[in-house]
């Protein structure tokens, strides 16, 4: 059973949710979150950078855990958890993509099992998880 710990900073954002868009008699749809390019891109070169060069792409089950962090805003209604928005599970699809981009995994359709939860970041925003592959 192999793992990897992935370690990115920067600002999280969340994906799903999208905006539609005609242009002519096509329907665009954009994420809504501006920021997600460059979330997802730092999770990205992030993963690559933690598998280096030999680092074969797992096409089996895998299991994700660990945390993503959240810069916490001047005031909240939850001090001790960031249990506003960002949603958890927008935030775990854009790390889901980032991964399949990064080559890590086939496919986000490989994680079985997600242990992330949110946090408000200590010093820098970012993520800190640790993916495992599983048996099948």
């Amino acid at each position: 059973m192999s793992s990897l710990r992935v370690v990115a900073y920067g600002l999280p954002a969340s994906q799903g949710s999208k905006k539609a868009f005609k242009r002519g008699r096509k329907i665009v749809l954009v994420e809504m979150d501006e920021k997600l390019p460059a979330w997802r891109a730092a999770v990205e070169g992030a993963a690559r950078a933690a598998a280096g060069m030999h680092w074969a792409t797992i096409d089996g089950p895998v299991s994700v855990s660990g945390e993503i962090r959240l810069p916490k805003p001047r005031t909240t209604k939850y001090p001790d958890v960031p249990a506003g928005t960002p949603d958890l599970d927008k935030l775990q699809r854009a790390v889901g993509d980032a991964l399949t981009k990064s080559k890590v995994i086939k496919d986000d359709a490989r994680i079985v099992h997600w242990n992330i939860r949110k946090v408000w970041a200590e010093n820098l925003s970012g993520l800190d998880i640790t993916i495992t592959q599983e048996q099948p």
